[in-house]
C-alpha cells in the first residue's frame, strides 16, 4: 500500500532530566508534509510552550517536506528557543538529517543523532 499523504502520529514523553526537571521528548514517526504540516506546527509549539526543554524526535519520520521545515522554523521564531532548549534528533545519515544539513538548518537547530545525546546537551545547558 502507497504511503497516504499527511498521515504521521505525534507522541509526547518527558524524560528525567539528570539534573533537577525534565525534558519533554516530542517523537514523530509517517510523513510530515502539507498536509500534516499545520496539526504538527500547532502541537510542536505547544511542546515548547512549557517550561521544559524539548527534544524532537524525527527518527522515525519516513518522508519530509519543506511545509515541515516551515513548521519547525516558524515555531523557533514565535517561542523564541534558545540554544540549550531545543534539540532535533534524526537518523544517522538518514534522509531527514541530510535534507535539514543539506538546507543549512544545523545553524537554525541543535541537530543530534540520538535521544541520549540530545539530552545530555540539554541537561548541561
Amino acid at each position: 500500500m502507497p504511503p497516504v499523504s499527511g498521515l504521521y502520529e505525534l507522541r509526547e514523553e518527558l524524560l528525567e532530566r539528570a539534573v533537577a526537571g525534565q525534558i519533554r521528548v516530542v517523537a514523530v514517526s509517517g510523513d510530515l508534509d502539507m498536509a500534516s504540516a499545520r496539526a504538527f506546527q500547532r502541537a510542536l509549539s505547544e511542546a515548547v510552550d512549557g517550561s521544559e526543554p524539548t527534544i524532537l524526535d524525527l527518527t522515525e519520520v519516513s518522508f519530509m517536506d519543506s511545509s515541515a521545515i516551515a513548521a519547525m522554523l516558524a515555531v523557533r521564531r514565535q517561542s523564541e528557543l534558545k540554544p540549550g532548549r531545543f534539540a532535533v534528533v534524526c537518523a544517522p545519515g538518514g534522509e531527514v538529517e541530510r535534507t535539514l544539513l543539506s538546507m543549512g538548518l544545523d545553524i537554525a537547530f541543535n541537530i543530534v543523532q540520538s535521544r541520549a545525546h540530545a539530552a545530555a546537551e540539554l541537561a548541561a545547558a
